[in-house]
C-alpha cells in the first residue's frame, strides 16, 4: 500500500532538498576519492529534481511541470556519470591514482 503524502507541505520538501544538496555539496568538498565526489554531485542532482519536482506540484496554476526537469536532469546525470567514470579510469591508468588531492596537473610531462 502507498502512504499518503498529502499532508507534507512545500516548506517541509524545500528544506528536506535543501538539506539533501547540502549532504552532497559537503561530500563533494571534502571526499578525496574520485568516485566519492561523483555520487555527491548525484545527490546534489536528486535534490534538484525533488526541488522541481515540489515546486510544479505545490504551485496552483503553474504551467511548469517539473517532471520534464526531473526527466532532463535524470539524463544529464547519466550522461555525467558515463563521462565522469570514463575519466577517472583514463586517469587512474596513467597516474596509478584515484585521489583528487593528487591530481593537481593533468598535463603531459614528456
Amino acid at each position: 500500500m502507498l502512504a499518503n503524502f498529502s499532508n507534507v507541505g512545500l516548506v517541509t520538501v524545500l528544506l528536506f532538498t535543501a538539506a539533501l544538496f547540502s549532504i552532497g555539496l559537503y561530500g563533494a568538498m571534502t571526499r578525496k576519492a574520485a568516485v566519492s565526489v561523483l555520487m555527491s554531485l548525484e545527490i546534489m542532482i536528486l535534490a534538484i529534481s525533488l526541488n522541481m519536482i515540489a515546486l510544479a506540484q505545490f504551485i496552483p496554476g503553474a504551467q511548469m511541470h517539473g517532471w520534464h526537469f526531473a526527466l532532463f536532469l535524470m539524463v544529464i546525470g547519466a550522461a555525467e556519470v558515463a563521462i565522469g567514470l570514463s575519466l577517472i579510469v583514463a586517469i587512474y591508468r596513467r597516474v596509478k591514482t584515484s585521489n583528487v588531492e593528487k591530481l593537481q596537473v593533468l598535463r603531459d610531462e614528456e
